[in-house]
């Protein structure tokens, strides 16, 4: 199920992305206001990622995140790509919650499983903030990290 919540000011955000335990999110959070994400800080286990929605879904990664799937930093990469390395269950939550979000302005956070490799699964936490031009959402940006 969508939770919604309005996020306060100062470390609400931070203390979501940072505090909660793994899975908590796993079915997805939308923001009823979107939040804030300039404020967080330079931590190395947190990755920026960009998605250029009016580009058809350009992505543009920090090196983080480009750790988090296991590939060269600066490889091409594609959101196709990305999505194809979810798990079916998080796969369609990120779709639902993403969707839901865009439609109507909204920033998300959820917890996903990724198979960066033929090694293994990880958790990860996706913190996504609308960018809105002229009423409309032309990208989301935000913040990946693993558990």
């Amino acid at each position: 199920m969508i939770g919604q919540q309005a996020p306060a000011k100062g470390s609400f955000v931070t203390s979501l992305f940072h505090d909660e335990p793994a899975g908590t999110f796993s079915d997805g959070h939308i923001f009823a206001i979107a939040p804030d994400i300039s404020s967080d800080p330079s931590d190395p286990e947190i990755g920026y990622w960009h998605c250029d929605i009016a580009h058809h879904d350009r992505l543009t990664w920090s090196e983080r995140v480009y750790e988090l799937f296991g590939i060269p930093t600066g490889a091409p990469v594609d959101r196709d790509w990305a999505v194809a390395h979810y798990s079916e269950p998080s796969k369609n939550a990120l779709t639902r919650v993403r969707t839901y979000a865009i439609s109507r302005k909204l920033g998300f956070i959820l917890d996903a499983e990724i198979t960066p490799d033929a090694a293994g699964s990880q958790w990860i936490r996706v913190l996504a903030v609308p960018i809105v031009k002229r009423g409309k959402v032309v990208a989301v940006h935000g913040l990946k990290r693993a558990f």
